[in-house]
């Protein structure tokens, strides 16, 4: 499985690389951006995270830092989902 991705990230080529990259940054400054959670269902958030990791192993040791900082934001995200349930919910009663 490893060999596999190996070889695919080994013969992408610098233009499919940049614009991997360019998505990645893209979905990171979208996300820093962004002051609460911003799927309503977090289902889409799961997907957006698989997307993004998939992506960011294609691109070797490029892809760990920007997979760190997608991790950090995603954290920080998570805790506004939270805390803006718990806003809601003490609201209610």
């Amino acid at each position: 499985m490893f060999a596999q991705d190996d070889a695919e990230r080994n013969t992408l080529s610098q233009s499919e690389r940049v614009a991997i990259r360019s998505r990645l940054e893209t979905t990171l400054a979208k996300l820093e951006a962004t002051a609460i959670f911003p799927w309503r269902d977090p289902l889409d958030a799961v997907h957006e995270e698989n997307r993004f990791q998939r992506d960011s192993e294609m691109l070797g040791e490029e892809g760990v830092l920007l997979w760190q900082r997608f991790d950090t934001e995603m954290d920080r995200l998570h805790a506004t989902q939270f805390s803006s349930e718990l806003r809601s919910a003490g609201s209610t009663n």
